[in-house]
């Protein structure tokens, strides 16, 4: 079989498959589930709560970052093990949901296993983003993050869209099992494919002929004693401090900083903006989640792959700042366009507009996140980015429903607009360079 670091639009498929497969929990729960919950009266408190406890595992993901960077199993690939096993997985939490007599009655039961779900679905993403780091060449970088990003729109246009229509005429758990198979469909990918043309695809069988010297003689026990074998040459706590010199630096930081930011706007109006939509200006739960998760992610993929070119092109730290303005402005435009609340063509251009340009802003970021991560900690230093931004994310979905009751609903949007103009400037004091230049680039 072919090896991903020879072939890069084979390399380029499978990170974007692997990241449809992120994107695809991630549109279930929160257009297809968010809605059905609103229709069902939940109101924006509970509903915040619930998708900030379902999210709360990519907060954490940056504990995987070290595990993935240190540990792993040589002869089959340095970040492939962790991505066939994470994403396994998931597809055994989806079999666990449906094992489950009846979900509407366990609605706690429920989001525990999305809860789980989420765990192995944010360790996929840091394998996935330590193995792009590792393949991808710099002046691929851009488009590539772009292109991935933009996958995770796709796979959250088919858990939204997509699932929300099937669990309309087929219910809950057809949904739920068509996500399965779509899982494992990905997962062949991962499965079948070397990172490198020296590893071996399976436990079992001939090793690649290029390192069959190397391997010959060796047994089947002697390799997996080996492996689960250390990145030679650096321990968890020289990561961690190498970690800590990093973050010590102005640009790095300030990628933090951004990074925490950079959602909460977004999180907290998805949480207000459902609620609204449902049980104020009076759209079915399907409606809104067929077109939040559909057309409008649509929207999003577009815009990640736009963010990511343009980051390439004109510089990361443009397109961020100019996507974070756009933002602003397009939440500023729909509180003046108040009046027209009511006419569903007019609302549906303002759901357009919003994941167009919050795609283009992360997609800048990511590619932004790559330039900052040093190569020699790369899946932690970038899962540390990841991660903040998940928490930005998470933190805004349980702030706008505690917020939600207290201030009328154009006073919400211009706050998130507000908030967001505030945030962009701190990307034009970052240096993406700096790390590298000062620490070295290996």
């Amino acid at each position: 079989m072919p090896a991903l670091a020879d072939h890069r639009r084979l390399r380029l498929l499978t990170l974007c498959l692997l990241y449809v497969a992120q994107g695809l929990p991630w549109g279930f729960v929160t257009y297809t589930l968010a809605a059905w919950f609103a229709g069902q009266g939940m109101d924006a408190k509970e509903l915040g709560a619930a998708l900030a406890i379902t999210s709360s595992p990519w907060t954490f993901k940056f504990l995987a970052g070290p595990v993935v960077d240190r540990w792993t199993a040589p002869a089959f690939g340095r970040r492939r093990p962790w991505i066939v096993m994470a994403q396994t997985l998931m597809v055994v939490t989806v079999l666990g949901i449906l094992a489950v007599p009846d979900l509407v009655a366990d609605l706690k039961l429920l989001v525990g296993l999305l809860f789980l779900n989420n765990v192995f679905a944010a360790l996929q993403d840091v394998a996935v983003d330590a193995l792009a780091v590792d393949l991808l060449e710099e002046d691929d970088r851009g488009t590539a993050n772009g292109l991935m990003y933009g996958c995770k729109y796709l796979g959250g246009v088919v858990g939204g869209a997509g699932l929300s229509t099937v669990m309309e005429s087929a219910g809950l758990q057809s949904a739920i099992a068509t996500q399965g198979l779509i899982l494992v469909a990905i997962l062949l990918f991962p499965l079948l494919l070397r990172e490198r043309s020296t590893d071996r695809l399976l436990p079992f069988g001939a090793p690649a002929r290029s390192d069959a010297k190397q391997v010959a003689g060796t047994d089947l026990g002697e390799m997996l004693a080996e492996a689960p074998a250390a990145v030679p040459g650096r321990s968890m706590l020289e990561t961690a401090g190498l970690l800590v010199s990093v973050f010590r630096m102005r640009s790095p930081a300030l990628g933090a900083l951004f990074a925490l930011g950079m959602s909460i706007s977004a999180g907290a109006l998805g949480v207000i903006a459902t609620v609204f939509y449902v049980q104020h200006l009076g759209w079915a739960d399907t409606e809104y989640a067929q077109f939040a998760g559909g057309p409008a992610l649509m929207m999003g993929l577009g815009g990640a792959f736009l963010g990511g070119f343009l980051a390439d092109k004109l510089g990361r730290r443009t397109v961020i700042i100019g996507s974070c303005v756009a933002l602003a402005l397009v939440w500023f435009g729909f509180v003046g366009a108040q009046s027209y609340w009511e006419n569903k063509t007019v609302v549906k251009g303002f759901l357009l507009a919003e994941p167009l340009f919050m795609s283009m802003m992360s997609g800048g970021f990511f590619a932004l996140c790559a330039d900052l991560s040093l190569p020699a900690i790369a899946a932690t230093q970038f899962t540390a980015y990841m991660a903040l931004s998940n928490a930005s994310a998470s933190l805004g979905q349980f702030f706008g429903g505690q917020v939600a009751e207290s201030f009328s609903y154009p006073t919400l949007f211009l706050g998130a607009a507000v908030i967001q103009l505030i945030v962009a400037g701190v990307v034009a004091f970052i240096d993406p360079l700096e790390a590298r230049r000062e620490l070295g680039g290996e």
